[in-house]
């Protein structure tokens, strides 16, 4: 589920990095071209207020242009625009717009634009280009042609000269030549910066998370918290890696708890076998030392030693079972059994201590297959284990009932008594290994606390389950989950009918 939300999210890195060099190759197009209009737009405005001041410097007097006070004045303001001028007076014909006739005004530096016959170039002639390139690196110079008009005439001829200008230097507030690989310069930087943010968000910082949490997890901190990022393969890292430090940090809580588990283990192990051992060495020395003189004494004294002797066997047997259960993990072996018949044969075993204590021990089992497969030896022994907490808590002239039944593909089995019932508290911890609370049944008892944990584990090695509750006409009531098997109960059936041939 987690892997399929991140194919949802996140891209493929090939189609991510695709992705990333379309958006910097687009981003640095565009602050080049948006930066190139900028630029663009401030020349050119500088360029129009030149023209402008160039107009405003001439007017539209023909009559002054011939003045030699005009012209100097003239001379000083054109040369502080950068500009060389040949002013040209327009003439009837229309026919010649650019003025046939001779020049009115000329600056100083305009004459090597004029060719031969005092007529105005584009620009320079290759023998004045030649002469001026040995002397000046920038020959190349800007070209312009305007109209003088007469805003006072309207009709007949309204354009009094015509102006020839070229451009020998930047106008003032025009961009200096180092602007433009400044602007190079510029956009390189940003679409770097870009390259920087598109990469190193999705891509380098989880990947230098990654590295540090790496680190970390070997150093022992496993508390990994990596950023997100869209690129499928460094999420699906990301989440293998935050997965495996939470599979450690869980595996090395588990094992916390394990160690304490077998911490109060042993030492409930050891209050148990020193209480039996106490009562056992105590009673021994009373017969050594001839405390009992008497044949009744002396048969109590002997009858007590061998109780606990038996409690001794039965608490080592039960420590045996759980340690193969739990700590070496055992593997039921599989064969094919019927848990009726498995039920039968333990109420039988059974039954001569229920009638010692005069309680009626009944099995309740509908006709049909009760067929599983599972190991006869440990089922047998988790059955034994409840019948026997049963038998224990179960008054004299009480009843123990056990009741099998199928459902669906699951066998289940009950075995309810008549005895005081579990309390509330020790309800959540009945099948905890050793557990004696002061309301326990066990405590009540002298139990060790390890039966009803053997025959839970039992069940669940075989794919069951085991559960505790309280009757409500009162006593327990055990309830034992196994998976039953139809086709072991057709191999059974033609076992059956083979045998007695």
């Amino acid at each position: 589920m987690n892997r399929l939300r991140l194919r949802k999210s996140t891209l493929p890195l090939r189609l991510w990095l695709v992705l990333a060099v379309a958006a910097i190759t687009g981003a640095g197009f565009l602050a080049q071209m948006g930066l190139t209009a900028v630029l663009t737009v401030w020349e050119q405005q500088a360029e129009d207020a030149r023209l402008a001041n160039v107009r405003q410097i001439i007017g539209t007097a023909a009559g002054q242009w011939r003045n030699p006070d005009w012209q100097r004045h003239a001379d000083a303001s054109l040369a502080e625009l950068g500009v060389d001028v040949a002013l040209y007076p327009t003439q009837p014909d229309p026919s010649t717009p650019s003025g046939s006739g001779q020049v009115i005004y000329v600056t100083g530096g305009s004459r090597r634009f004029l060719d031969a016959g005092g007529q105005a170039t584009s620009g320079l002639t290759s023998q004045q280009a030649s002469a001026q390139s040995q002397s000046d690196t920038s020959a190349q110079v800007v070209f312009q042609r305007f109209v003088i008009a007469n805003p006072k005439q309207s009709v007949g001829q309204p354009t009094v000269g015509v102006v020839f200008l070229w451009e020998t230097r930047p106008a003032l507030g025009e961009m200096p030549g180092v602007v433009w690989p400044a602007v190079e310069l510029g956009t390189f930087a940003l679409t770097l910066a870009i390259v920087v943010w598109v990469i190193g968000q999705p891509v380098l910082r989880p990947l230098a998370a990654m590295s540090q949490a790496a680190e970390g997890i070997a150093g022992g901190d496993l508390n990994v918290s990596l950023p997100p990022t869209p690129v499928r393969e460094i999420a699906e890292v990301s989440a293998a890696l935050e997965g495996m430090s939470g599979a450690l940090r869980q595996s090395l809580d588990r094992q916390a708890a394990l160690e304490e588990e077998r911490r109060l283990f042993v030492g409930a192990i050891a209050h148990d076998l020193r209480t039996p051992l106490f009562i056992l060495r105590g009673h021994l020395k009373g017969l050594e030392r001839g405390v009992a003189a008497t044949p009744e004494k002396i048969a109590h004294y002997v009858a007590v030693c061998q109780a606990k002797a038996d409690a001794l066997e039965r608490l080592i047997a039960d420590l045996f079972a759980y340690t193969r259960l739990e700590y070496l993990e055992q593997t039921p072996e599989r064969a094919p059994l019927e848990l009726g018949e498995l039920l039968r044969q333990a109420i039988e075993e059974e039954q001569p201590l229920a009638a010692a204590k005069a309680i009626t021990l009944t099995l309740d089992m509908p006709a049909g297959d009760s067929f599983l497969l599972g190991d006869g030896h440990l089922l047998a022994r988790a059955v034994e284990n409840l019948l026997d907490n049963a038998l224990r808590h179960t008054p004299q002239g009480g009843q123990i009932t056990v009741r099998l039944s199928r459902r669906n593909a699951t066998l289940v089995f009950a075995v309810e008594d008549t005895g005081p019932g579990i309390a509330a508290d020790d309800l959540p911890r009945l099948f905890t290994p050793l557990y004696r609370g002061e309301a326990s049944r066990n405590r009540q008892t002298g139990g060790a606390g390890l039966g009803l944990a053997i025959s839970r584990r039992i069940l669940q090695a075989h794919g069951g389950d085991l559960a505790a509750a309280n009757r409500a006409a009162g006593g327990a009531i055990f309830t034992g989950t196994l998976p039953a098997s139809r086709r072991v109960a057709a191999a059974a059936d033609s076992v059956a009918e083979v045998a007695p041939a």
